[in-house]
This record gives structure tokens, sequence and C-alpha cells, in this order.
């Protein structure tokens, strides 16, 4: 394959994934964006000794102690004098790009270990079949994995963009520091990721494992002496939101369905509601290889990739047991997937590795089965690339369209709706912007209004609308009509919403900028039902009193109504 086109392939699915976090950002909170980071700025001034800091970058949120995004907006706001939300999505890009620099190094550099006995490198990496085509290509799929967008909250949502990616980088530098023989700035990495995310806990443990297993006992008393003090301060005054015991959680007739949730996660990147077993089968497939690279040694070929995977495939089994009580569906949020992506492209590439090492006769045989897996991991990985990003797109946009929206509400109307209203998110953040501490941009009615749409409103049989409308106001010139609406009887998930109004010329029907309703009682299952139009008045209309119409499309489902003007001012 030429350079330039291998140079070309590996910069693609990096560039596209860059450009698409730099042009989607949006400067605004988003649900445990406000208990995190608005609650933790707005309370800072009050803390005047460094005990009170300490005790303030500890606090609990959730399962987990997220020290280090806290840090990110503490820093942003000494240097700029304001927190920048997008900043934190530009962290998670960093922490992802490291990732994926990592695992170049993972495969290329030679392993210390390996080379004073006098062995084969094998991160020098494949054997003379798989060089000759260059291990880039080989990495492609690693690349087309990682970069692509089935993750897509994980890049513009604050705290995750900083925790979600950032604990498996950071782990992942630490493994990679331990197999240099860095011993001390591994220690120190996995000190910060213990206060990234839930899951960063497990790297020094882990460290202490693989000192163990090489015989570097010096170290394994070293790292115990940081680890354990270390987790007493992470879990002291801990408590579990969960609120049943871990030992319930893990009844016998549970486990099951344990290994069920965990092997889903595993394997949710070829999740299908047509075929929901397939990523069980995939995740399930995934637990054998490592079952069988810990009977390979494996430890001792590729120290870095190995303790990922085992990380990874913990974090896995944390997360189902997390969410025991829920169907395997839970698991394939697209704030976990990002995992589940450095998951199978660490497997990959593990496999790719130990299919070049092997001798194997006939030699030519074997060769041609190394390049037919690696070509149909390209086009594999290709194909999901290009279905995953053109698919999540519409979300990626909406999700920006709903950080807009409820900035319009909340400087507008005083109103947020994409967060919990037992976080106080208007008073949170209209405390945090009186300080100077959020300077957010002012919205438009111009720039965000509706769009006309020559839409004839439909019906499917059986189905009716259920609805509320909550704010129906004139402002500078617009009609604004916000509420929530949806098919009865269907999940909402992304539904396409327009608002019509009756003119002396007949009926007009307009876009509406989507938001989400989590100030709804029903918001875990209806959350994505929220619209706000924006309708330019022309004329002397009587806006209170102009009759409207919701028309709402669910995939393959619609269903419409015209409103009572008296009944939903």
């Amino acid at each position: 394959m030429k350079r330039g086109l291998l140079i070309g392939l590996a910069l693609m699915p990096v560039l596209y994934y860059v450009v698409t976090v730099l042009a989607y950002a949006y400067d605004f909170p988003y649900m445990d964006d406000y208990p995190t980071v608005v609650d933790f700025l707005n309370r800072l001034p009050t803390a005047t000794t460094i005990g009170q800091k300490a005790s303030l970058l500890m606090e609990q949120n959730n399962f987990h102690r997220l020290v280090l995004v806290k840090l990110i907006a503490w820093l942003d706001l000494a240097l700029t004098g304001s927190v920048d939300f997008r900043l934190l999505q530009y962290v998670g890009l960093a922490f992802l790009l490291l990732t994926a620099g990592l695992l170049w190094l993972a495969m290329t550099t030679p392993n210390p270990l390996l080379s004073k006995e006098g062995a084969f490198s094998a991160s020098a990496s494949v054997a003379p079949s798989l060089l000759r085509r260059g291990l880039g290509v080989v990495f492609l799929p690693a690349l087309y994995l990682l970069f692509q967008f089935q993750g897509w909250n994980i890049a513009f949502w604050g705290i995750v963009a900083v925790s979600n990616v950032g604990a498996p980088a950071l782990a992942l530098l630490a493994f990679w520091l331990a197999s240099q023989k860095q011993a001390t700035w591994a220690i120190v990495v996995g000190l910060v990721t213990l206060f990234t995310n839930g899951n960063g806990m497990l790297v020094l443990p882990l460290l202490v494992a693989g000192w163990a297993m090489q015989g570097r006992w010096r170290w394994v008393l070293i790292t115990l002496a940081v680890t354990l003090p270390a987790l007493w301060a992470y879990f002291l005054h801990y408590e579990n939101p969960a609120g049943p015991s871990l030992g319930t959680l893990l009844r016998p007739e549970k486990l099951v369905h344990l290994l069920a949730l965990d092997t889903a996660f595993l394997g949710a990147l070829v999740y299908h509601p047509a075929v929901p077993w397939l990523p069980i089968g995939l995740g399930s497939l995934t637990l054998l290889w490592m079952t069988y690279l810990l009977l390979i040694r494996y430890d001792r070929t590729n120290p870095t990739l190995f303790w990922l995977l085992v990380f990874l495939h913990l974090s896995g089994l944390m997360l189902a047991v997390n969410r025991i009580q829920n169907d395997t569906s839970i698991v394939f949020a697209s704030r976990y997937r990002n995992i589940t992506a450095l998951h199978i492209a660490a497997t990959y590439l593990t496999v790719a590795q130990v299919l070049a090492q092997r001798r194997v006769q006939p030699a030519p045989l074997w060769r041609g089965w190394q390049t037919t897996f690696v070509g149909l991991a390209v086009l594999g990985t290709f194909g999901l690339w290009g279905v995953s990003n053109w698919t999540y797109h519409s979300k990626i946009v909406r999700f920006r369209e709903l950080k807009q929206t409820d900035n319009l509400l909340w400087q507008r109307y005083g109103q947020i709706r994409a967060c919990a209203p037992q976080y106080q998110p208007v008073r949170r953040l209209s405390d945090l912007a009186r300080r100077g501490y959020f300077k957010p941009e002012t919205p438009s009615l111009t720039r965000l209004q509706s769009q006309p749409v020559a839409s004839v409103p439909t019906t499917t049989p059986g189905d009716s609308l259920q609805y509320a409308v909550d704010l129906k106001r004139v402002d500078d010139g617009f009609l604004v009509v916000s509420g929530w609406a949806k098919v009865a009887g269907r999940k909402a998930n992304f539904n396409d919403t327009y608002v019509g109004v009756q003119r002396p010329d007949g009926w007009h029907y307009y876009t509406t900028l989507f938001h989400q309703r989590l100030d709804n009682d029903d918001s875990a299952n209806d959350k994505d039902t929220g619209f706000t139009a924006i309708i330019p008045l022309t004329g002397k209309m009587d806006a209170a009193n102009l009759p409207l119409a919701i028309f709402v499309k669910s995939g393959r489902f619609a269903a419409f109504k015209v409103l009572k003007a008296d009944k939903d001012r």
C-alpha cells in the first residue's frame, strides 16, 4: 500500500472526529455537570482553608470522586476568570488522542524485559509476514474503532469527556510507563487516575499485580504503601448511591444476569435491536481470548496491552454490578461506548500480535490467514466507522441544539430542562453567572428561529398525541412555544416535532429546537420529548389566541393534534 494512501486512511477518522468535536462543542453545562462543576465553583469562594478546598475536591459525585475534572475547571477559572465547558470537551478529545498514541507505542516500543532476556520484542512487533505490509496497515482498525461516534456523548458532555475518556487513557499511560521501567511515574499517574473516575481505582492494584507477576517485589511494596492510604482516602465517608449491598446485588440467581450484562457491555459496538444476542456473543469471545492471553503469559510479551485489557474487563464488570437491576440494553448508553471501543481495539491488536508471532507450517498458509484477518478487520472497522458516524451525526447535532435551547430558556425565561430539578440548575447556574464565573453567549431568537416546512400532518391509525405546553409567550416579534410531545405508547428517541400556526391563508408548520425534559417525572423513558418553537409573527396577529397544532413523527409512527388556545396558554 502506498505510503500516502496509508497516511490518508489513518488521518481520515482522526481528523473527522477532531473537526466534529471542534465544530459542535458548546459552552453550556448538562445534567451532572451541575452538581459536579457548577456547584463546586459556586462553593469554592467559601472554602478559605486548604482542608476545606480539599474537602470540596473530594466530595462524592454519584459513585465517583471526580477530582480531576474539578481541578481542570478550577484552573480554567484561575487563568481566564470564568469556566468554559468546551474546555472539558477538548480535554476529553486530548485524552482520546493520547490513547491512540499510546496504543501505537505499545505496538512499537521494545519491551525492556524481553530485550534483557534476549528475546524478540513483541512490540517490535510483528513477524516478517506482517512487517512486509507494515504495522501501519495493522494499526488502521484500532483508529477506526477509537475515532467513531457510537460514543458521541463522551465528546460533548463536559464531565464525561474528562472522566470516561480520561480514566482509560491514564490507565494505559500508567501501564506503558510501568512496562518501560518508569515505575515512579506509573504510580503518580495511577494516583491521578484514581481520582478521575470510579474505574480509576483499579489502576494501582493492577500495577501491584503486574510487578508481582514480574517478581519485582520492591515495587510491589512501594506501590502498596501508596495504594492503601490512597484507597482509604477515597472510601472515607463514601456512600453507596445504589442502596443495596454488594452481597445483595450478587446473589447466586443474579450471577447469570451479571455475566450477560458484562458480556453485552464488552461487545456493545455491534449492538442492534434485531440481534440482541450479538454483543453478548462478541463479549463472551473476548473473555475467552483474555483467558488464553493469561495462559500464554502475554503479560511478558506486551504488558501494556495485557494490563489494559484486564483494566477494561474489570471496568465492564464494575458497570455490570452497578446496573445489575437493569436489562442488558442499559449498557449500550453512548457515554460507555469509548470503553467498549478501546476494549475491541486492544483485543484486535493482541490477536494480530499473537498471530504474527506464531511459527506454524506451512508458513505460506499461515501468512495467508494473517493477511486475511487484518484485511477483514480493516474492512469491518471501516464499515462500522462509516455507519456509526452516519447514524449518530443527527444526535450530535441535536445535543448541541439541546444545549443552545437550554441556554435560551435559562437566559430569557429562567428555565433549565436538561437537568433533574433536584439539582436546582437554574439557581446554581445563575449564581455562577452573577459571580462572573460563567459567561455564555447570548442566545439570539433570530438565529435560532424555527424554519417553515412543507409538511402535511398525518396520523398513524390507533396512535394519538401526548403533550404539554408549558411556555407560550410573545417575545421580540416571535411566538415562543415550548413543551413536550410524543406519540402515545411509543418510546421517544429524538422524535421530529413540528408546531403549526393557523393564519388567514391556512396552516403553516415550523421546525422546533430539540431539548430534553429531565425535569419530568418520567424522564427516564421520555426524556427526548422536549421541543421549543420560535415562530416569527407577521402583521397584526393575536398571538395569545393564535390556533396551534403539534405534529410528531417517531419512526414509522405519527400523531397530530390541534390545540385549544384557552387551554394551553
